[in-house]
């Protein structure tokens, strides 16, 4: 029965990753002229929202100058964050022995989060049988006051299949953090990639809903000038850590 039931999880879970990837690629179908003219001319199509208390979503579609490979590259790049992405001053993958030392740890500042890393084993990967990898992402982030400075420790979940990313939060003093990142060639032109993402976050900070979804309204172009800046050095053979 056990074995029944395993089969099945595995058929739903590939199922859910298929209707998911379609979902993301069904918003290319519905993208107008005037959104394609902002895209061609380096704008990202985006939307922001409060989704209730202090968490908001953040959505955006961008399009990348580069093929995919190379863009799916760039996003599972998740060590090279804090040289390139704005705001992020540490980004380290955790060993599963250091990613449950932190979970248990809970509530503590970064600075002692980041003392439990010691004796880790550094580029700990997670394979699974159908070919998807995970990574216990350790993210670290300077904010604006009232945000000031928080840390996150994500399960990041990759398929390389589909050039599809997801995550969800373990712990860290970030309430709320999930969403995904998916890349596709262009319509017109598979030399260029479409970038979709969306995130959801709660900073846990009272009336401050407005200002996260503000801050994602700027944030998103931002992340993405970051990856195009990571693809330009990546497509030369370079990054700013290799300096």
């Amino acid at each position: 029965m056990k074995k029944v039931m395993a089969g099945a999880s595995v058929v739903v879970g590939a199922l859910a990753a298929l209707l998911f990837t379609a979902a993301l690629s069904g918003q290319t179908a519905g993208l107008t002229e005037a959104d394609w003219v902002k895209l061609r001319q380096g704008k990202l199509v985006k939307s922001t929202k409060r989704e209730g208390g202090t968490q908001s979503m953040g959505s955006g579609i961008g399009l990348f100058n580069y093929p995919p490979d190379l863009m799916w590259k760039v996003i599972c790049s998740l060590e090279l964050y804090d040289e390139y992405v704005d705001r992020t001053t540490v980004s380290v993958l955790l060993d599963e022995a250091a990613k449950d030392r932190v979970v248990a740890a809970g509530d503590k500042t970064a600075d002692d989060v980041e003392k439990l890393f010691t004796g880790m084993k550094p580029g700990y990967v997670k394979r699974a049988p159908d070919g998807k990898w995970t990574v216990y992402s350790y993210q670290r982030n300077s904010f604006p006051w009232p945000a000031n400075d928080r840390w996150v420790l994500l399960e990041i979940t990759h398929d390389d299949a589909s050039k599809t990313q997801t995550w969800r939060r373990l712990v860290g003093n970030i309430k709320q953090d999930f969403g995904s990142w998916h890349v596709e060639p262009a319509p017109d032109d598979p030399g260029k990639s479409l970038g979709f993402v969306e995130i959801h976050v709660d900073l846990a900070l009272p009336a401050t809903g407005p200002f996260t979804a503000f801050a994602m309204d700027v944030t998103l172009p931002d992340t993405y000038k970051c990856f195009i800046d990571m693809a330009k050095d990546m497509q030369a053979n370079k990054t700013r850590k290799s300096k």
